[in-house]
């Protein structure tokens, strides 16, 4: 793919990319979109134009930028004269002659919908915002093949890289008992709300400061809802399911992974092979774990090859004490900064780097307390719920409320702190983009 991006420098033809939503990640995607070959941001589109025009200045390229273009026409002409277009107007973003729509909102409904535009506009999708795409990427993936775009998700984002590891295994022929990724987790912080959150994911009062860090997104990562969402689009990629409703979250290091992910009757804690699983960095009474998968992703692989086990062994794989299961993992995982391959990869050989294959689990959302009748929830990150993985067969016959439809949602039976809420607790909100393109009210691309 390399030669081919450096071709597209060489002819002057780089792929044109509009970004949507200016935020951390966004901020990421378009440095490194600067830096790789064979691409351009040509627009950076977000409601806050301060946030877009910050997204500019920290690339470190764009050294001529437009103020906000409101048009259309306006903004082919800037792109055409090799400047990076700022605009708060969607139809800016999806229209102007552009290649590539990377969605970065991270908002389950403003997400969906903008993916589901770029489609219709004929422009391949690299969707950032895995919260719509639990919700939604099935519909969207479907309507994208139909119309001969690529719908991806983000490279980089750990829902990717670990669709990478499993088709990596199952390509060479492995047997994948579990997959996952690693984050720092105690039970306690399923309780947790925006006002604590980054003292417990590790930041300190001075690394705060000034960085604009979104809380509730925090909050998510900590409280376990994030790692529910991301799991799930980990599941509808692969056919991977959580173990139990929830998932285990155990804690490990990552030699001591394939100990606990194997089968219950081999010393493991696993009721079936085929999981999706997250791993904690920390203990449960807090203290950190040497060699932990904290920013990483893995795949739990074995074969029914004894000698393939024992080549896996002598090469460094860390194994459990039978040799029966390993490990291969990648450490680090660099977010917006990986996007590019994703771009790469879509424009070029109209492919993904993961999508979903089918509806396979739900992110069902629990009360963080006691709710009473007539009270608002706030959704993912906030102070009323968190997100739980369960499997499409338990969410169906619980009715469990997707935690991306509930917000704003109103209560109008009482729920017990730590229950899963039904759908008959709520009234929710209607007429919103995601519930109309869940009930298919809203009309395939042309």
């Amino acid at each position: 793919m390399r030669e081919r991006l450096m071709t597209l420098d060489e002819i002057g033809k780089p792929i044109r990319v509009s970004l949507i939503g200016c935020g951390r990640f966004g901020s990421m995607v378009a440095a490194q979109v600067r830096r790789a070959p064979g691409m351009v941001l040509s627009v950076a589109c977000d409601i806050d134009l301060r946030r877009a025009r910050r997204v500019i200045d920290l690339s470190g390229y764009y050294l001529e930028s437009t103020g906000n273009v409101t048009d259309v026409s306006a903004a082919e002409d800037a792109v055409q004269k090799n400047q990076v277009v700022i605009t708060d107007r969607l139809e800016v973003a999806l229209e102007s002659d552009v290649d590539v729509v990377v969605e970065a909102t991270g908002n389950p409904e403003l997400g969906a919908m903008h993916c589901f535009l770029a489609i219709e506009n004929r422009r391949h999708v690299v969707n950032a915002s895995v919260e719509a795409d639990v919700l939604v990427g099935p519909q969207l993936k479907r309507m994208a093949d139909e119309v001969g775009v690529v719908y991806s998700l983000a490279y980089g984002d750990q829902p990717a890289l670990i669709d990478d590891l499993y088709d990596w295994a199952i390509g060479l022929g492995f047997e994948v008992v579990a997959a996952g990724k690693g984050t720092k987790y105690l039970p306690e912080y399923r309780w947790g709300t925006p006002d604590e959150a980054l003292q417990r994911f590790g930041y300190s009062d001075e690394d705060a400061a000034g960085n604009e860090l979104n809380t509730r997104m925090y909050n998510s990562f900590v409280d376990g809802t994030k790692s529910a969402v991301e799991m799930c689009a980990v599941a509808n990629m692969t056919g991977l399911v959580p173990d139990v409703p929830g998932m285990h979250l155990p804690a490990a290091s990552i030699a001591e992974i394939p100990q606990l992910l194997r089968p219950k009757t081999e010393g493991g804690i696993l009721s079936r092979k085929g999981v999706v699983e997250v791993i904690s960095c920390v203990r449960r009474d807090g203290s950190e774990i040497p060699d932990s998968v904290r920013w990483g992703v893995y795949v739990v692989i074995t074969s029914d090859s004894l000698y393939l086990r024992r080549c896996l062994s002598e090469y460094g794989v860390p194994m459990d004490d039978a040799g029966i299961y390993g490990v291969m993992y990648k450490p680090y995982h660099f977010i917006g900064m990986e996007v590019p391959l994703s771009i790469g990869r879509a424009m070029l050989y109209k492919e993904s780097t993961g999508a979903p294959i089918a509806k396979l689990c739900e992110v069902a959302a629990v009360a963080k307390s006691e709710l009473n009748v007539g009270q608002i929830l706030d959704g993912e990150g906030g102070y009323t719920v968190y997100g739980a993985l369960v499997d499409v067969e338990y969410a169906k016959a619980k009715d469990v409320v997707p935690i991306g439809l509930c917000h704003g949602a109103k209560v109008v039976r009482q729920v017990a702190s730590g229950q899963m809420i039904h759908k008959s607790d709520l009234d929710l909100p209607k007429g919103g983009f995601v519930s109309r393109l869940l009930g298919e009210n809203v009309a395939n691309p042309k």
